[in-house]
């Protein structure tokens, strides 16, 4: 068996090659700059754009299953490519804002929408991975909690479920390994609700030096914000941490379902990643 990661150089990615690599799978990995990849010599590398099909010509000659991500313009043309290359199975790293009421109007879960439904359509079979929010959202902090030891929020209440990205990558692999998941759409949360404020607390716990919350005004977040994201995803998170003040957003048991072992806490995350922060 053959196996495509897409995006090998993601968080997700790459630690969906790391645990295909521990099965003994063949791996193949792509990148939009692939000379960006760090891999072991026995992973074969391939340039490749997920909006541009073509250029995925020769890194599926002969892979049985793909995993990707749902980042790309033109989910048909790509999910026929995987047909005419006989790929059997797409692991897609989906979001379960799919689920939401009113997700085909919303500018975040219409995007995965369309690429759950042009897969389906294309007849092949296939898996789609549908977490929330990622505890990585949290890397952004960092500048502000190596320079000033504070973290400026319009919410600082917004209740999440934040998941590792080790969780994620390990539902993928026991899909990319066997059958038990074809046809299957878990959702994957962390194992506890925090709120954004309690994400900082467990921040200062870890690097051992406080952190204090910087209330904004959401004028003041979304300036901010523009200087590294697009506006239309500066609008999205902001909506979603104002949406997330007082809500009890579900815990899934997906992850321990499927795999036997307990989700990873966010303090795990904070833990594997603390030179982000120190």
């Amino acid at each position: 068996m053959s196996v495509l990661v897409v995006g090998a150089s993601g968080a997700v990615g790459g630690a969906v090659v790391a645990g295909l690599r521990e099965h003994g799978v063949a791996v193949r990995a792509t990148s939009r700059t692939p000379q960006k990849l760090v891999l072991p010599g026995e992973v074969q590398v391939f340039a490749a754009d997920l909006n541009r099909p073509a250029s995925f010509g020769a890194a599926l000659d002969g892979v049985d299953r793909v995993f990707i991500y749902a980042d790309l313009d033109e989910p048909e043309a790509l999910s026929a490519a995987f047909v005419e290359a006989g790929v059997r199975h797409v692991v897609l790293l989906s979001s379960s804002s799919v689920t939401f009421p009113g997700a085909s109007d919303d500018f975040n879960g219409s995007r995965f929408i369309r690429v759950e439904r042009a897969i389906e359509s294309s007849g092949v079979a296939h898996t789609f991975l549908r977490p929330g929010g990622f505890a990585s959202n949290a890397a952004r902090w960092s500048w502000g909690v190596r320079g000033d030891s504070a973290v400026p929020l319009p919410y600082p209440e917004a209740v999440q479920v934040p998941v590792h990205e080790r969780d994620i990558a390990d539902v993928a692999v026991v899909a990319l390994t066997g059958d038990a998941l074809i046809g299957k759409a878990p959702i994957l949360t962390g194992p506890e609700r925090l709120t954004l404020r309690q994400q900082v607390d467990t921040i200062a716990a870890v690097i051992g030096r406080p952190v204090e919350v910087i209330e904004q005004t959401e004028a003041e977040s979304s300036t901010m914000l523009s200087q590294y994201v697009p506006d239309v995803w500066v609008r999205q998170i902001i909506k979603d941490w104002r949406e997330a003040v007082g809500a009890t957003p579900a815990v899934s048991h997906d992850y321990e379902r499927i795999t036997g072992k307990p989700p990873r806490t966010f303090r795990t995350w904070v833990e594997d990643h603390a030179e982000l922060f120190r």
